[in-house]
């Protein structure tokens, strides 16, 4: 029994799975149901024009067959006299004999029938009608449906070749019908065949009492030639085979249809999740600021903190800002995120009035914000409404930026109007990008961050030291402070303290923390003293 349990638990937990995913699936059954629904609404409609092609099909196939009758007995006629001698019953007989259908044929002289193919000499008179309709049709062949001198109902074709004169042929109603009969059958039509006044109607438009079935609908066909006509009579079995007859193409419909509401819905999913869920976020200041420390490392004590923001999904849970923070700037919503840092790190400093006198805070302006008017014209009123904190903000500038020669000139314009406005500028993840040293260059910076991917091959790369220390030696020219970022070993930090590099950032202090967490590891309540702010 225990080694049951676990086959048992795995199908239980299959079965889970299954039914968790059974909502999912009801759309794709609901858009099945309606598929099959409006095919079975539409195929009353096909029905209809199919039976009237069937129909009109049937006729003309009919009056094919009779005009071949027609032309044989033409051909057979300079053969064949009246006379009925020997020679004229051997080539009637002969004749019927290589036909596959026909039971007897005959010739007719002053509308007397003057000798079979069975019987040899006869008298049987054609009744006026009979003549008169070959009189008057324009080829001169007509059909009737009667009973043979056998006595059981035969179907005649007369084809006339002189006055009163002529050939005509005999056969089975059924045989005569034998060509459209099988696809009449096989759509389950009820039909009716009226040859002048005799009909020959199918089985299945009886019911069990001998007495018509009352049918869905009733089409009509006539011959323009012949007195041949033809009712189908349309039921439920007739529908079901058209519609059977289709289903694929209703399925095909139906899984086209579904695999586009499940793209359609992975796409309004995928938007709900990350797009949707990221501008509803910033709506409703659910994006958090943390702290990450940087140190002072020949004092070992915190000057500073960049602002890192962090999105906890309400389904997926935490976001890294490697996504959301491009995707906002493609939804155009990476100045409001900007703006709720600031609004944040706001609150923060007047929560804590005394930071301010030994540390900063940075916070990342995308390339978008530089060069966008009204998101200066927000910094511009910003300084203005705090003045006592603007020196404490560190704005970093990322290095790997492409712009435009006019959107060059902005940015350095508007780089230009930050720090008059008091805002310390840093150039960020500097050595990434191909214009770095154009860019410092143009603009005189306070701070360069040297990016992780110089400090995570510190160690392991004795190349990357001559490249460190010419950036160094650089800041050092152009007089801006040197943050190293992204370190996480002591090797790391004893390398840099020999290269001279003074501040430091990276998980070897700290993760980012959460405001709260940084008051606590950098020792706020302690009262440092301010020689270790950057500004000094």
């Amino acid at each position: 029994m225990k080694s049951l349990e676990p086959k048992i638990n795995r199908l239980n937990s299959t079965t889970k799975e299954m039914f968790t995913h059974l909502p999912n699936l009801v759309p794709v059954v609901i858009i099945f149901l309606l598929v099959f629904c409006l095919s079975a609404l539409l195929n009353f409609y096909h029905t209809q024009i199919a039976v009237k092609k069937d129909g009109n099909a049937s006729i003309a196939e009919l009056e094919n067959y009779i005009e071949s009758i027609a032309y044989e007995l033409h051909e057979l006629s300079p053969y064949i006299s009246y006379h009925c001698n020997d020679s004229d019953k051997l080539g009637l007989r002969s004749y019927v004999f290589n036909s596959d259908m026909l039971k007897e044929a005959g010739v007719y002289y002053q509308g007397v029938v003057t000798c079979t193919s069975n019987e040899g000499k006869a008298n049987i008179p054609l009744y006026p009608p009979l003549l008169s309709r070959l009189a008057n049709t324009s080829n001169k062949v007509t059909i009737s449906l009667s009973q043979s001198k056998s006595g059981f109902t035969a179907f005649f074709i007369y084809a006339s070749t002189g006055e009163r004169s002529g050939l005509n042929a005999l056969l089975p109603p059924s045989d005569f019908l034998e060509t459209v009969i099988p696809k009449l059958q096989e759509r389950r039509y009820g039909y009716s065949f009226k040859v002048l006044s005799e009909h020959i109607y199918s089985d299945n438009i009886y019911n069990g009492n001998n007495r018509l079935k009352e049918p869905k609908s009733i089409l009509y066909f006539s011959s323009q030639r012949y007195p041949l006509s033809l009712t189908l009579y349309i039921n439920n079995e007739s529908y079901l085979f058209y519609f059977v007859q289709h289903i694929w193409q209703t399925i095909l419909i139906a899984c086209v249809l579904s695999v586009f509401y499940l793209l359609i819905r992975y796409q309004m999913l995928a938007k709900r999740s990350i797009e949707f869920s990221l501008i509803n976020a910033i709506k409703h200041d659910r994006i958090e600021m943390y702290l990450q420390p940087i140190v002072d490392i020949t004092t070992e004590r915190v000057v500073g903190s960049e602002a890192l923001l962090r999105w906890n999904h309400p389904s997926q849970g935490q976001i890294s800002p490697d996504i959301f923070i491009p995707l906002a700037e493609k939804l155009g919503v990476i100045g409001d995120v900007t703006k709720q840092t600031f609004s944040t790190l706001t609150q923060f400093l007047h929560a804590n009035p005394t930071y301010t006198e030994n540390h900063y805070i940075s916070v990342n302006l995308s390339r978008n914000s530089i060069i966008d008017a009204s998101f200066i014209r927000y910094l511009y009123d910003y300084a203005d409404s705090h003045p006592d904190i603007v020196g404490s903000i560190l704005l970093e500038v990322t290095e790997n930026i492409d712009f435009s020669q006019v959107e060059l000139d902005s940015a350095l314009d508007n780089l230009k109007l930050l720090k008059q406005l008091g805002f310390q500028i840093a150039i960020d993840d500097f050595g990434t990008g191909y214009s770095g040293l154009n860019f410092i260059r143009l603009h005189s910076f306070h701070v360069m961050k040297i990016d992780r991917v110089f400090i995570k091959s510190l160690h392991s790369e004795s190349t990357i030291t001559p490249v460190l220390v010419s950036m160094i030696h650089l800041a050092n020219e152009l007089k801006m402070k040197v943050i190293a970022e992204g370190v996480e070993t002591p090797q790391q930090i004893a390398q840099l303290r020999k290269l001279g590099v003074r501040y430091i950032q990276g998980f070897y202090y700290s993760h980012p923390i959460k405001p709260d967490a940084f008051l606590a590891y950098s020792g706020q309540t302690k009262k440092e003293k301010s020689s270790k702010c950057l500004s000094t």
